[in-house]
Protein backbone atom coordinates (compact mmCIF):
# COMPACT_ATOMS: atom_id res chain seq x y z
CA UNK A 1 0.00 0.00 0.00
CA UNK A 2 1.32 3.38 -1.49
CA UNK A 3 -0.13 6.47 -0.06
CA UNK A 4 1.35 10.17 -1.40
CA UNK A 5 1.30 13.11 0.79
CA UNK A 6 -0.61 14.94 -2.08
CA UNK A 7 -3.06 12.25 -2.49
CA UNK A 8 -3.70 12.25 1.14
CA UNK A 9 -4.33 15.99 1.65
CA UNK A 10 -6.80 15.76 -1.63
CA UNK A 11 -8.42 13.25 0.56
CA UNK A 12 -8.81 15.28 3.54
CA UNK A 13 -9.67 18.37 1.28
CA UNK A 14 -13.02 16.53 -0.23
CA UNK A 15 -13.89 15.13 3.13
CA UNK A 16 -14.11 18.69 4.84
CA UNK A 17 -15.96 19.98 2.01
CA UNK A 18 -18.42 17.13 2.51
CA UNK A 19 -18.87 17.64 6.14
CA UNK A 20 -19.27 21.81 5.47
CA UNK A 21 -22.09 20.64 2.90
CA UNK A 22 -23.54 18.58 5.37
CA UNK A 23 -23.82 20.98 8.73
CA UNK A 24 -26.63 22.56 6.35
CA UNK A 25 -28.37 19.64 7.03
CA UNK A 26 -27.93 18.97 10.63
CA UNK A 27 -31.15 18.74 12.85
CA UNK A 28 -31.18 18.16 16.38
CA UNK A 29 -33.49 19.41 19.42
CA UNK A 30 -31.29 18.99 21.79
CA UNK A 31 -28.85 21.54 20.95
CA UNK A 32 -31.64 24.23 21.36
CA UNK A 33 -30.55 23.60 25.21
CA UNK A 34 -27.12 25.01 27.26
CA UNK A 35 -24.59 26.25 25.04
CA UNK A 36 -25.68 23.69 22.42
CA UNK A 37 -24.69 19.82 21.38
CA UNK A 38 -21.17 18.84 22.90
CA UNK A 39 -18.89 18.08 20.27
CA UNK A 40 -16.47 14.97 20.85
CA UNK A 41 -13.62 16.50 22.62
CA UNK A 42 -10.78 13.30 21.83
CA UNK A 43 -8.38 12.85 18.80
CA UNK A 44 -9.52 10.06 16.35
CA UNK A 45 -6.91 7.91 17.78
CA UNK A 46 -8.87 7.81 21.47
CA UNK A 47 -12.20 7.93 19.49
CA UNK A 48 -12.25 4.72 18.41
CA UNK A 49 -11.17 3.27 21.35
CA UNK A 50 -14.49 4.92 23.47
CA UNK A 51 -12.93 7.86 24.41
CA UNK A 52 -10.42 6.52 26.78
CA UNK A 53 -7.62 9.26 26.49
CA UNK A 54 -7.13 10.38 30.10
CA UNK A 55 -3.60 8.21 30.66
CA UNK A 56 -2.90 8.13 27.05
CA UNK A 57 0.30 9.54 25.77
CA UNK A 58 2.27 8.77 22.36
CA UNK A 59 5.41 10.03 21.05
CA UNK A 60 3.51 10.43 17.53
CA UNK A 61 0.00 11.95 18.78
CA UNK A 62 -1.48 14.65 20.43
CA UNK A 63 -3.76 14.48 23.22
CA UNK A 64 -5.24 17.68 23.48
CA UNK A 65 -7.88 15.96 26.02
CA UNK A 66 -4.60 15.58 29.10
CA UNK A 67 -1.76 18.45 28.19
CA UNK A 68 0.37 16.43 30.60
CA UNK A 69 0.80 13.76 27.61
CA UNK A 70 2.84 17.17 25.02
CA UNK A 71 5.29 15.71 27.27
CA UNK A 72 5.82 12.31 25.38
CA UNK A 73 6.08 13.99 22.27
CA UNK A 74 8.94 13.29 20.07
CA UNK A 75 8.28 14.69 16.40
CA UNK A 76 7.07 17.63 15.40
CA UNK A 77 3.35 16.86 14.77
CA UNK A 78 0.30 18.31 12.31
CA UNK A 79 -2.57 16.82 13.10
CA UNK A 80 -6.29 17.06 12.10
CA UNK A 81 -9.52 15.63 12.06
CA UNK A 82 -13.13 15.65 10.39
CA UNK A 83 -16.08 13.85 11.14
CA UNK A 84 -19.70 13.12 9.41
CA UNK A 85 -22.67 10.91 10.00
CA UNK A 86 -26.27 10.99 10.49
CA UNK A 87 -28.37 10.92 12.85
CA UNK A 88 -32.39 9.75 13.43
CA UNK A 89 -35.02 11.12 16.12
CA UNK A 90 -37.88 8.70 17.11
CA UNK A 91 -40.75 11.27 18.70
CA UNK A 92 -43.40 8.86 20.19
CA UNK A 93 -43.46 6.91 16.73
CA UNK A 94 -42.53 10.02 14.77
CA UNK A 95 -38.95 9.78 12.88
CA UNK A 96 -36.54 11.92 10.99
CA UNK A 97 -33.53 12.19 10.23
CA UNK A 98 -30.88 14.48 9.16
CA UNK A 99 -27.00 14.17 8.54
CA UNK A 100 -23.94 16.60 9.75
CA UNK A 101 -20.26 17.12 9.16
CA UNK A 102 -17.40 19.29 11.19
CA UNK A 103 -13.85 19.98 11.48
CA UNK A 104 -12.80 17.77 14.46
CA UNK A 105 -9.77 19.57 15.48
CA UNK A 106 -6.59 21.21 13.88
CA UNK A 107 -3.42 21.18 15.92
CA UNK A 108 0.12 21.79 15.43
CA UNK A 109 2.27 19.43 18.48
CA UNK A 110 6.30 20.61 18.73
CA UNK A 111 8.79 18.70 21.40
CA UNK A 112 10.93 21.74 22.89
CA UNK A 113 13.11 18.96 24.67
CA UNK A 114 11.99 15.46 23.00
CA UNK A 115 10.36 13.07 25.66
CA UNK A 116 10.09 15.79 28.18
CA UNK A 117 8.89 19.05 26.94
CA UNK A 118 6.08 19.44 24.66
CA UNK A 119 4.00 22.24 22.73
CA UNK A 120 0.44 22.21 21.10
CA UNK A 121 -1.34 24.33 19.89
CA UNK A 122 -4.94 24.24 18.09
CA UNK A 123 -8.40 24.76 17.56
CA UNK A 124 -11.62 23.16 17.88
CA UNK A 125 -15.12 23.58 18.36
CA UNK A 126 -17.12 23.27 21.47
CA UNK A 127 -20.52 23.20 20.72
CA UNK A 128 -22.69 23.43 17.78
CA UNK A 129 -26.21 24.92 17.50
CA UNK A 130 -28.19 23.68 14.93
CA UNK A 131 -32.09 23.05 14.85
CA UNK A 132 -35.45 23.87 13.13
CA UNK A 133 -38.61 22.69 14.84
CA UNK A 134 -42.74 22.97 14.86
CA UNK A 135 -44.77 23.11 17.52
CA UNK A 136 -49.04 23.88 17.01
CA UNK A 137 -50.75 24.73 19.90
CA UNK A 138 -54.36 26.04 20.12
CA UNK A 139 -54.60 30.16 21.50
CA UNK A 140 -57.43 31.52 22.97
CA UNK A 141 -57.94 35.29 22.50
CA UNK A 142 -60.80 37.27 24.04
CA UNK A 143 -61.75 34.75 26.49
CA UNK A 144 -63.37 32.56 23.42
CA UNK A 145 -62.01 32.29 20.94
CA UNK A 146 -59.53 29.64 19.61
CA UNK A 147 -56.84 29.55 16.83
CA UNK A 148 -54.49 26.90 15.70
CA UNK A 149 -51.40 28.22 15.98
CA UNK A 150 -47.90 27.48 15.15
CA UNK A 151 -44.51 27.88 16.91
CA UNK A 152 -40.98 27.86 14.88
CA UNK A 153 -37.89 27.62 16.86
CA UNK A 154 -35.02 27.72 14.66
CA UNK A 155 -31.26 27.35 16.14
CA UNK A 156 -27.93 28.02 14.56
CA UNK A 157 -23.74 29.08 15.53
CA UNK A 158 -21.15 27.01 18.28
CA UNK A 159 -18.80 27.78 20.40
CA UNK A 160 -14.75 27.46 19.37
CA UNK A 161 -11.58 27.02 21.48
CA UNK A 162 -8.59 28.27 19.76
CA UNK A 163 -5.88 27.57 22.65
CA UNK A 164 -2.15 26.83 23.23
CA UNK A 165 -1.18 23.90 25.78
CA UNK A 166 2.34 22.17 27.63
CA UNK A 167 3.15 19.86 29.25
CA UNK A 168 6.54 18.93 30.79
CA UNK A 169 7.90 15.56 32.72
CA UNK A 170 9.56 15.03 36.06
CA UNK A 171 10.92 11.86 36.04
CA UNK A 172 7.80 9.35 36.09
CA UNK A 173 5.72 12.41 36.58
CA UNK A 174 4.31 14.95 33.80
CA UNK A 175 2.06 17.96 34.23
CA UNK A 176 0.10 20.04 31.43
CA UNK A 177 -2.15 23.18 31.03
CA UNK A 178 -3.99 24.10 28.29
CA UNK A 179 -4.70 28.11 27.93
CA UNK A 180 -6.77 29.47 25.08
CA UNK A 181 -9.51 31.81 23.80
CA UNK A 182 -12.85 30.52 23.21
CA UNK A 183 -15.42 32.27 21.43
CA UNK A 184 -18.41 32.20 18.97
CA UNK A 185 -22.09 33.15 18.44
CA UNK A 186 -25.40 31.15 19.23
CA UNK A 187 -28.69 32.56 17.40
CA UNK A 188 -32.26 31.07 18.77
CA UNK A 189 -35.66 32.58 16.63
CA UNK A 190 -38.95 31.82 17.69
CA UNK A 191 -41.78 32.62 15.27
CA UNK A 192 -44.94 32.30 16.11
CA UNK A 193 -47.46 32.17 13.04
CA UNK A 194 -50.91 32.53 12.98
CA UNK A 195 -53.84 30.79 10.40
CA UNK A 196 -55.47 34.37 9.92
CA UNK A 197 -52.95 35.60 6.76
CA UNK A 198 -54.57 39.17 8.26
CA UNK A 199 -52.50 38.86 11.29
CA UNK A 200 -48.90 39.58 11.03
CA UNK A 201 -46.79 36.71 12.32
CA UNK A 202 -44.15 37.58 15.11
CA UNK A 203 -40.40 36.93 15.67
CA UNK A 204 -38.21 37.22 18.81
CA UNK A 205 -34.20 36.60 18.32
CA UNK A 206 -31.98 36.15 20.87
CA UNK A 207 -28.17 36.13 19.37
CA UNK A 208 -25.41 35.74 21.92
CA UNK A 209 -21.60 36.38 21.42
CA UNK A 210 -18.97 34.58 23.39
CA UNK A 211 -15.43 35.89 23.98
CA UNK A 212 -13.46 34.83 26.91
CA UNK A 213 -10.36 32.84 28.24
CA UNK A 214 -10.59 29.42 29.49
CA UNK A 215 -8.06 26.84 31.24
CA UNK A 216 -7.31 23.04 31.61
CA UNK A 217 -4.91 21.50 33.62
CA UNK A 218 -3.88 18.09 33.12
CA UNK A 219 -1.53 15.34 35.29
CA UNK A 220 0.09 11.79 34.60
CA UNK A 221 1.81 9.20 36.19
CA UNK A 222 3.60 6.68 34.69
CA UNK A 223 5.03 3.12 36.64
CA UNK A 224 7.02 0.78 35.11
CA UNK A 225 5.36 -2.85 36.16
CA UNK A 226 7.43 -4.86 33.32
CA UNK A 227 10.57 -4.47 31.62
CA UNK A 228 8.10 -4.13 28.17
CA UNK A 229 5.00 -2.44 30.15
CA UNK A 230 4.17 -0.06 31.93
CA UNK A 231 0.74 1.44 33.84
CA UNK A 232 -0.42 5.00 33.47
CA UNK A 233 -2.73 7.14 35.96
CA UNK A 234 -4.04 10.63 34.47
CA UNK A 235 -6.21 13.24 35.17
CA UNK A 236 -7.29 16.65 33.83
CA UNK A 237 -10.07 19.02 34.77
CA UNK A 238 -10.88 22.67 35.21
CA UNK A 239 -13.17 24.42 37.72
CA UNK A 240 -16.35 26.63 36.63
CA UNK A 241 -15.34 29.48 34.33
CA UNK A 242 -17.27 32.85 34.10
CA UNK A 243 -17.23 33.59 30.23
CA UNK A 244 -17.73 36.92 29.13
CA UNK A 245 -21.08 37.46 26.48
CA UNK A 246 -22.78 39.80 24.65
CA UNK A 247 -27.00 39.27 24.27
CA UNK A 248 -28.89 40.91 21.36
CA UNK A 249 -32.20 41.05 21.21
CA UNK A 250 -35.36 41.21 18.32
CA UNK A 251 -38.86 41.71 18.96
CA UNK A 252 -41.14 42.53 15.47
CA UNK A 253 -44.10 41.90 13.35
CA UNK A 254 -43.25 39.80 9.94
CA UNK A 255 -45.10 40.06 6.54
CA UNK A 256 -45.29 36.29 4.75
CA UNK A 257 -45.07 37.08 1.14
CA UNK A 258 -46.25 33.61 -0.70
CA UNK A 259 -44.75 33.81 -3.32
CA UNK A 260 -41.47 33.19 -2.59
CA UNK A 261 -42.41 31.39 1.00
CA UNK A 262 -39.91 33.84 2.74
CA UNK A 263 -40.78 36.53 5.70
CA UNK A 264 -39.90 40.41 6.06
CA UNK A 265 -39.99 42.31 8.72
CA UNK A 266 -43.52 44.87 9.06
CA UNK A 267 -41.90 46.60 11.90
CA UNK A 268 -39.73 46.54 14.64
CA UNK A 269 -41.14 46.24 18.15
CA UNK A 270 -37.93 46.05 20.35
CA UNK A 271 -34.23 46.02 19.66
CA UNK A 272 -31.91 45.98 22.21
CA UNK A 273 -27.79 45.57 21.38
CA UNK A 274 -24.46 45.12 23.23
CA UNK A 275 -26.41 43.83 26.75
CA UNK A 276 -23.34 42.33 28.36
CA UNK A 277 -23.16 39.82 31.25
CA UNK A 278 -21.38 36.31 32.34
CA UNK A 279 -22.20 33.22 31.24
CA UNK A 280 -21.02 29.91 34.09
CA UNK A 281 -19.27 27.05 32.07
CA UNK A 282 -19.56 23.85 34.51
CA UNK A 283 -16.84 22.12 36.29
CA UNK A 284 -15.28 19.49 34.66
CA UNK A 285 -13.10 16.95 35.94
CA UNK A 286 -12.32 13.54 34.67
CA UNK A 287 -9.25 10.48 35.91
CA UNK A 288 -8.39 7.30 33.95
CA UNK A 289 -5.49 4.37 33.68
CA UNK A 290 -4.19 2.87 30.84
CA UNK A 291 -1.99 -0.68 30.88
CA UNK A 292 0.44 -0.67 28.03
CA UNK A 293 2.83 -3.39 26.86
CA UNK A 294 5.25 -1.61 23.99
CA UNK A 295 4.46 -1.73 20.39
CA UNK A 296 1.94 -4.36 21.14
CA UNK A 297 -1.38 -3.73 22.88
CA UNK A 298 -3.04 -1.27 25.72
CA UNK A 299 -6.40 -1.15 27.54
CA UNK A 300 -7.51 1.57 29.66
CA UNK A 301 -10.86 3.09 31.55
CA UNK A 302 -11.54 6.29 31.89
CA UNK A 303 -14.45 8.51 34.13
CA UNK A 304 -15.82 12.05 33.07
CA UNK A 305 -18.18 14.23 35.40
CA UNK A 306 -19.34 17.52 34.44
CA UNK A 307 -21.35 19.86 36.77
CA UNK A 308 -23.74 21.25 34.28
CA UNK A 309 -26.34 21.88 36.84
CA UNK A 310 -24.32 24.95 37.86
CA UNK A 311 -24.34 26.55 34.41
CA UNK A 312 -26.15 30.17 34.02
CA UNK A 313 -26.46 32.22 31.05
CA UNK A 314 -27.03 35.93 32.62
CA UNK A 315 -28.36 35.14 36.27
CA UNK A 316 -30.12 32.29 34.93
CA UNK A 317 -30.24 28.83 34.98
CA UNK A 318 -29.76 26.86 32.33
CA UNK A 319 -32.92 24.84 30.89
CA UNK A 320 -33.71 20.54 31.42
CA UNK A 321 -29.60 20.40 32.28
CA UNK A 322 -28.52 18.15 35.03
CA UNK A 323 -24.71 16.72 36.08
CA UNK A 324 -23.71 14.15 33.95
CA UNK A 325 -21.12 11.46 34.05
CA UNK A 326 -19.38 8.90 31.39
CA UNK A 327 -17.76 5.78 32.09
CA UNK A 328 -15.64 4.53 28.59
CA UNK A 329 -13.26 1.38 28.39
CA UNK A 330 -11.38 0.78 25.19
CA UNK A 331 -8.42 -0.01 23.58
CA UNK A 332 -6.07 -0.86 20.89
CA UNK A 333 -3.76 -4.16 19.11
CA UNK A 334 -0.86 -4.04 17.16
CA UNK A 335 -0.08 -7.38 15.69
CA UNK A 336 3.67 -6.62 14.93
CA UNK A 337 4.82 -3.28 14.64
CA UNK A 338 8.29 -3.95 13.64
CA UNK A 339 7.18 -6.26 11.15
CA UNK A 340 9.48 -5.41 7.93
CA UNK A 341 6.55 -7.27 5.39
CA UNK A 342 3.15 -8.01 5.48
CA UNK A 343 1.29 -4.19 5.94
CA UNK A 344 -1.21 -5.17 8.23
CA UNK A 345 0.77 -6.40 10.58
CA UNK A 346 1.78 -2.67 11.32
CA UNK A 347 -2.17 -1.69 11.41
CA UNK A 348 -3.26 -0.58 15.00
CA UNK A 349 -6.75 -1.74 15.64
CA UNK A 350 -9.28 -0.51 18.36
CA UNK A 351 -12.29 -0.70 20.37
CA UNK A 352 -13.94 0.39 22.88
CA UNK A 353 -17.85 1.48 24.40
CA UNK A 354 -18.75 3.86 27.05
CA UNK A 355 -22.24 4.39 28.89
CA UNK A 356 -23.27 7.42 31.09
CA UNK A 357 -25.92 10.06 31.51
CA UNK A 358 -26.38 12.24 29.82
CA UNK A 359 -26.13 16.19 30.59
CA UNK A 360 -30.22 16.75 29.55
CA UNK A 361 -33.09 16.09 31.72
CA UNK A 362 -36.04 16.52 29.60
CA UNK A 363 -39.50 16.62 31.45
CA UNK A 364 -37.68 15.39 34.61
CA UNK A 365 -36.63 12.56 33.52
CA UNK A 366 -32.52 10.87 33.01
CA UNK A 367 -31.34 10.46 29.69
CA UNK A 368 -29.03 7.41 29.10
CA UNK A 369 -25.87 7.61 26.65
CA UNK A 370 -24.36 4.96 25.64
CA UNK A 371 -22.12 4.08 22.44
CA UNK A 372 -19.47 1.32 20.80
CA UNK A 373 -16.29 2.42 18.65
CA UNK A 374 -14.53 0.52 17.06
CA UNK A 375 -11.48 2.29 14.84
CA UNK A 376 -8.17 1.83 12.90
CA UNK A 377 -4.67 3.50 12.37
CA UNK A 378 -3.35 2.96 9.36
CA UNK A 379 0.85 3.94 9.07
CA UNK A 380 1.71 5.67 5.59
CA UNK A 381 4.58 4.05 3.69
CA UNK A 382 7.70 6.73 3.78
CA UNK A 383 9.04 7.89 1.25
CA UNK A 384 12.53 6.90 0.92
CA UNK A 385 15.48 9.48 2.82
CA UNK A 386 12.58 11.08 4.62
CA UNK A 387 11.95 12.28 7.90
CA UNK A 388 8.10 11.97 7.69
CA UNK A 389 6.39 9.67 10.17
CA UNK A 390 2.41 9.71 8.95
CA UNK A 391 -0.87 7.92 10.20
CA UNK A 392 -3.82 7.65 8.82
CA UNK A 393 -6.81 7.34 12.07
CA UNK A 394 -10.21 6.42 11.44
CA UNK A 395 -13.00 5.64 13.56
CA UNK A 396 -17.11 4.33 13.70
CA UNK A 397 -19.01 4.81 16.51
CA UNK A 398 -22.67 3.99 17.02
CA UNK A 399 -24.18 6.41 19.45
CA UNK A 400 -28.21 6.06 21.85
CA UNK A 401 -29.58 8.72 23.53
CA UNK A 402 -32.68 8.38 25.83
CA UNK A 403 -35.28 5.29 26.32
CA UNK A 404 -38.42 4.43 26.30
CA UNK A 405 -39.29 6.96 29.25
CA UNK A 406 -37.35 9.82 27.51
CA UNK A 407 -39.26 12.50 25.04
CA UNK A 408 -37.12 11.65 22.44
CA UNK A 409 -35.06 8.56 21.48
CA UNK A 410 -31.53 9.24 19.47
CA UNK A 411 -29.03 7.22 17.19
CA UNK A 412 -26.05 8.70 16.12
CA UNK A 413 -23.72 7.14 13.44
CA UNK A 414 -20.50 9.01 13.19
CA UNK A 415 -17.11 8.10 11.16
CA UNK A 416 -14.28 10.21 12.02
CA UNK A 417 -11.35 10.74 9.80
CA UNK A 418 -7.70 11.83 11.52
CA UNK A 419 -4.21 12.32 9.33
CA UNK A 420 -1.17 12.86 11.97
CA UNK A 421 2.00 14.34 10.08
CA UNK A 422 5.20 13.72 12.09
CA UNK A 423 8.69 15.09 10.91
CA UNK A 424 12.06 16.18 12.58
CA UNK A 425 11.99 20.43 12.27
CA UNK A 426 15.07 22.28 13.17
CA UNK A 427 17.55 20.03 11.34
CA UNK A 428 21.07 21.16 11.98
CA UNK A 429 22.69 20.55 8.73
CA UNK A 430 26.39 19.16 8.29
CA UNK A 431 29.09 19.83 5.70
CA UNK A 432 32.28 18.12 4.73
Amino acid sequence: MHWTKVSILCLLGTIFLLANKAIAQDNSPYSRYGLGDLNNNQNTVNRGMGGVSQAYSDPQSVNFVNPASYSSLLLTTFDVGVEGGGRSITDQGNKFSSGFGTLSYLQLGIPIVKNKWGLNLGLRPVTRVSYNIQQGFNGTFFDTLRYPLTNKYEGSGGLYQLYAGTGVRFGNFSVGVNLGYLFGNIENNTRLVFPDPTIYPSHKMFRTSYSSFFYKLGVQYRAKVATDMDLTFGASGSLKQNMHARQETLSETLLFDANSGNYSTQDTVKYVKGERGTVVYPQELAGGIMLRKYDKWMVGVDFNTSQWDNFQSFGAKGDSLQNAWKLSVGGQFVPNATALSGYWNRVAYRLGGYYGKDYLKLNGVDMPTMGFTVGAGLPVRRMPYSNQYSMINLAFEVAHRGNNQTVLKENIYRISLGFTLSDKWFIKRKYE
